[in-house]
C-alpha cells in the first residue's frame, strides 16, 4: 500500500488547479475575441440605398443598345387588372420594371415567360416581341423606366 504522500497531494491539485484554469481561458479568451464590439442600436440607418436590378441584357438575353437622338428617360406608373393582357408589342429602347403588387406573367412569341411577383424587379425587352399579364385576383402595379429617345413612343404595338 502506498503511504500518504503531502507533495503527491498538492502537485495533484496545482496542476487540476492549472487544467481547469487553461480550459477556462481557452474557451473563454476565442469567445470574446470574435464577439463583435459593434453597438446594438435601434436607430435607422440615415438613407440604405438597395439596387434593384442592374443588368446587361434583358429577362430574354436582349443585348441593350440605345437609340441615336435626343435622350428621354420615361418612368410609368402602369395598374393592370386582373387577367388584363397587354397586345404584343416591342420597346426599341432598354427599360426597367418593379413590380409593386399583384403578379405578372410575362411572355415572348417564341415560349420564353418570366413569372413576377411583388418585390420583383428586371430588364424588359428590347427588340423583341412580347406581352404581359397580370395573373391572379389582384390588380398589378408596375413601375416602368425608359431610357429611349425625344418623339419615340415607349411601346410600339404590333398590328396583326
Amino acid at each position: 500500500m502506498l503511504a500518504y504522500n503531502f507533495e503527491t497531494e498538492l502537485v495533484i491539485f496545482l496542476m487540476r488547479r492549472f487544467l481547469l484554469y487553461a480550459l477556462t481561458v481557452g474557451i473563454a479568451f476565442p469567445v470574446v475575441a470574435c464577439s463583435s464590439n459593434k453597438k446594438i442600436s435601434t436607430k435607422p440607418e440615415p438613407v440604405v440605398v438597395e439596387t434593384l436590378v442592374s443588368a446587361t441584357e434583358s429577362w430574354n438575353g436582349d443585348d441593350f443598345s440605345y437609340p441615336k437622338g435626343n435622350a428621354q428617360m420615361t418612368l410609368q406608373r402602369i395598374t393592370a387588372q386582373p387577367g388584363f393582357k397587354t397586345p404584343l408589342h416591342f420597346h426599341s429602347q432598354p427599360g426597367i420594371a418593379y413590380l409593386v403588387s399583384g403578379n405578372l406573367a410575362c411572355g415572348t412569341i417564341d415560349g420564353q415567360v418570366l413569372k413576377v411577383a411583388p418585390g420583383d424587379s428586371f430588364a424588359a425587352p428590347q427588340d423583341t416581341v412580347h406581352y404581359c399579364e397580370s395573373v391572379g385576383n389582384e390588380a398589378a402595379l408596375v413601375f416602368v423606366a425608359s431610357a429611349g429617345i425625344e418623339g419615340n413612343p415607349v411601346t410600339i404595338p404590333i398590328n396583326k
